[in-house]
């Protein structure tokens, strides 16, 4: 159980996180499998959106792809400018929480889940 001071402001998150034992925390190194792209969404937000290919470990009892492929996103401007300097291939470790993204469109309520960006850092340069 969380224990606060009252005197100090109080972060809402972290007394949810920590009082229920969560944690939204991931970590993934993979290759850039898809350019990063910006748009504007119909809120006005800029949005930057890519994705990585991260190999799954041998498994002989599975069959099918040995592949993940999630989509990464960012709100941040400077994660925006930062990101588009990626190129397809670049081997790329990125931190972030997992997140539900839902909007209204013409064919009904849709979701996804994609993995907003705290940090990424490149590993290793795209040959060529």
């Amino acid at each position: 159980m969380l224990i606060r001071n009252p005197a100090e402001p109080k972060d809402t998150t972290k007394d949810r996180t920590e009082d229920q034992g969560h944690l939204n925390q991931v970590l993934v190194v993979g290759r850039i499998t898809a350019a990063p792209t910006v748009r504007e969404l119909p809120s006005g937000d800029r949005l930057v959106s890519w994705r990585i290919g991260v190999a799954r470990p041998d498994d002989p009892r599975r069959s099918g792809p040995r592949l993940d492929s999630p989509t990464l996103v960012s709100f941040e401007e400077p994660m925006i400018d930062r990101v588009r300097e990626y190129r397809v291939g670049e081997v790329i470790r990125v931190t972030g929480a997992l997140r539900r993204r839902i909007w209204r469109g013409p064919h009904g309520v849709r979701s996804i889940l994609e993995v907003e960006v705290r940090t990424v850092d490149p590993e290793r340069r795209a040959e060529g």
